[in-house]
């Protein structure tokens, strides 16, 4: 597994940094799990403004409104944790 360079990395705290991060043109993302672990995420965002999120961990996909992020995921929990991060 290549090692990933954490000073790159930018904690995103709530949906409305995630949307900046995403007009800036990351879509790379990483949810630190407890025990070292990482889930890693590509996250776009449709006009409507709901997120497309796929998740590399089992090849799943979501698409989630912003207030889903907090009750059908745990990217909520995360950006609340900071351990939600752009690459």
């Amino acid at each position: 597994m290549p090692l990933v360079n954490t000073t790159d990395m930018k904690p995103i705290k709530n949906t409305r940094e995630l949307r900046r991060a995403i007009a800036a043109g990351r879509h790379d993302y990483r949810l630190r799990l407890e025990g070292g672990l990482c889930s890693r995420k590509t996250i776009a965002l449709f006009a409507d403004g709901r997120f497309e999120i796929e998740n590399h961990i089992d090849g799943s996909e979501q698409t989630l409104t912003g207030q889903q992020l907090y009750s059908e995921s745990n990217i909520g929990e995360g950006m609340k944790k900071g351990a939600f991060v752009s690459e």
